[in-house]
């Protein structure tokens, strides 16, 4: 694990090592073991590594790492799990290794196979690779997207690296924002995909590869060597009882766990008390062997609090449990650093005490793994299963209805806008859309964009050329006829809300205290092998993670694991009214707006005193997303200039 950057030249840049060395310090929290680069001023290539040794603690294993006859040089963030098996295929094949990283294992893979050797790797990894005979340079990202890779490129160079803060060390970095993103995170609370705050910043697309020539200074070809939803479009196993499908899993889940242990520093486990944490850290005891440290942070609010159930589970599984408790001074004294590490605005709150829990569980290990993925993959979100509710209702009702019903909801929209009534108005906004929806897909895709402002709030609230967004989120259109809607909501949470909420969450969280997250339930192979799986047998009578839920039940007690979860969350709507109120009063201030130049002031202003007056959730998460802007604005922004 570790923080790569780098630049290329498409003009006669002169190299500056010190811009190279500033660049890399930056990501000294990703990599505190050593910080190497290596550079051609003739070739234009310039890649640098910041090292956290996880594989091979010999300096042997530093990067840049070149082969043996120096024609190939990479730099790579992240593990690639099953590098043994690779390497001794290679050995077969004539190659030899000084090193016992799987960093040599790229080198040698991709002489012997070409970048197809990517398809092998089982892992979560972002590569930069440099053929300096073929005068190519490769840019891959794993295939869910669990190690970010930046690029920014202009006419004179473009740079890569794992956080975007290091291009601020490049004098010719260019921070103009790009506008057309800001609704997007004002909408759903990140930025997606390929997009990024900055215009000239974009996210390589994971299981994809960048292919960069040299010598035509640009990109030449851009390839997908994996799509989720090519998973969900193969035959499912029709033939396959749900007992064998069952016993396949598990093994599946054996394998990708195993994999995940294989590390020379020590590694733990986060456990919440959660289906998805309890199974990672009961098949790994109870089947596999280990013995485990097992990590839960719990708040002094009970109502937040689920450390009790994580200690349950932890005394059943005979690990070495570690136990915090999180006050809300500590959990505040957070907040004014989630702008330095996150880069862009997020604002998902729940990155508060994933903060704070990787920041106690580095005291103790080098790799903590998670359990991210699990509802994504198994199909654990309640929004998958609703049957009833006003999605059902719109979408099931007969043509000659839908144009009165739709006059209807604007009628009501329009006389609720002149109460000042706006906290319900992109729930209004999204009923519309889906009366609208020429087809079960397009309304579908409605129903769980779960947009926190509408249309019409945004034209209100952001100042100049406002681009209306319209569904971010369609990314179901190459899956058949044959998937059902809770595959179809699989595969967009995958490809949007997992990449880049969750694993942006846990990513930044944990190297910002120089810690190595794993995510075992993120195996392309058992992917692959669930998406396969009839609904009837992985969604059994409509129960969320059903087969999941089979699998820890037969390790742990029914009645502990079927406790109502509480989930991962801080009370910002009570901080936004006592503790907050100074953070609000600070950046949300006349003068700060107007120095960010984004929003209308007034609106602002409106939105705090309905918040102050009705204390609404939904409001309190409006703030706190502006909010979060506003810090950053205020951090990588104005005190840059």
């Amino acid at each position: 694990m570790c923080g790569i950057a780098g630049y290329i030249h498409k003009t006669k840049l002169h190299y500056n090592e010190g811009i190279m060395d500033g660049m890399l310090e930056v990501l000294a929290h990703r990599g505190p073991d050593s910080n190497s680069h290596w550079g051609n001023e003739e070739e234009k290539v310039f890649l640098g590594h910041r090292r956290l040794a996880i594989l091979d603690l010999s300096d042997a294993g530093r990067q840049p790492m070149l082969s043996n006859d120096e024609e190939l040089v990479v730099v790579f963030n992240g593990e690639i799990y099953n590098f043994d098996e690779i390497r001794s295929e290679l050995k077969t094949l004539g190659y030899s290794f000084k090193t016992g990283s799987d960093t040599e294992m790229i080198l040698y893979a991709y002489r012997e196979w070409g970048i197809d050797a990517v398809s092998k790797f089982i892992g979560m990894f972002a590569i930069v690779l440099f053929d300096r005979k073929q005068k190519q340079v490769y840019f891959i990202r794993d295939r869910f997207g669990v190690k970010p890779l930046f690029i920014f490129e202009s006419d004179k160079l473009l740079m890569f690296s794992s956080e975007i803060k290091t291009f601020y060390k490049h004098p010719e970095f260019k921070n103009d924002i790009n506008r057309d993103a800001i609704p997007l995170y004002l909408k759903y609370g990140y930025i997606p995909t390929p997009y990024s705050i900055f215009t000239h910043v974009r996210k390589v697309t994971p299981g994809h590869i960048l292919q960069y020539d040299v010598e035509k200074g640009k990109v030449v070809r851009e390839v997908t060597y994996w799509e989720p939803l090519a998973a969900f479009n193969k035959e499912k196993f029709y033939n396959k009882t749900e007992a064998e499908i069952t016993a396949e899993t598990v093994e599946l889940l054996k394998s990708a766990f195993n994999y995940r242990m294989v590390s020379d520093v020590p590694v733990g486990v986060f456990l919440s008390g959660g289906i998805d944490s309890s199974l990672v850290t009961a098949l790994l005891t109870k089947q596999l062997g280990y013995k485990l440290k097992t990590f839960t942070i719990g708040f002094d609010n009970e109502a937040y609090n689920e450390a009790k159930i994580a200690k349950e589970v932890s005394v059943l599984l005979n690990t070495e449990h570690h136990e915090y408790i999180c006050t809300e001074k500590e959990a505040l004294e957070i907040i004014p650093q989630l702008p330095l590490y996150y880069d862009e605005p997020f604002a998902d709150s729940s990155a508060i005490p994933t903060m704070l829990l990787s920041q106690k569980v580095r005291s103790h290990v080098t790799v903590a793994l998670s359990a991210d993925g699990g509802d994504e993959i198994f199909g654990g979100y309640t929004k998958y299963y609703s049957k009833g509710g006003l999605y059902n209702i719109l979408r099931n009702s007969p043509g000659i209805l839908k144009y009165p019903i739709g006059w209807g909801l604007g009628l009501m929209r329009r006389y609720r806008r002149m109460q000042g009534r706006y906290d319900q108005d992109a729930i209004l906004e999204r009923a519309q859309e889906i009366v609208h929806a020429k087809n079960r897909s397009a309304s579908f895709l409605k129903k769980i964009d779960y947009r926190l402002f509408s249309n019409y709030e945004l034209k209100k609230l952001l100042k100049g050329d406002y681009k209306k967004v319209d569904t971010a989120f369609d990314v179901t259109g190459n899956l058949s006829a044959e998937n059902s809607e809770i595959e179809k909501m699989q595969s967009t949470d995958v490809k949007t809300y997992m990449l880049d909420d969750i694993l942006v969450k846990v990513d930044r969280a944990t190297m910002a205290y120089s810690l190595e997250g794993r995510e075992p339930l993120l195996d392309h192979r058992l992917f692959e092998y669930v998406t396969r799986i009839p609904s009837d047998i992985k969604f059994k009578n409509n129960i969320p993670k059903y087969l999941l839920k089979e699998i820890d039940y037969s390790m742990l007690p029914k009645e502990l694991l079927d406790l109502p979860k509480r989930g991962f969350a801080v009370p910002i709507q009570q901080w936004l009214l006592k503790e907050l109120a100074v953070f609000c009063d600070t950046y949300l201030s006349e003068q700060e707006i107007a120095t960010s130049g984004v929003f209308d002031f007034q609106e602002i202003k409106k939105l705090r005193r309905r918040f102050q007056d009705k204390q609404r959730r939904a409001d309190a998460d409006r703030i706190w997303r502006i909010l979060c802007f506003q810090m950053w604005f205020s951090h990588w922004i104005k005190d840059r200039v």
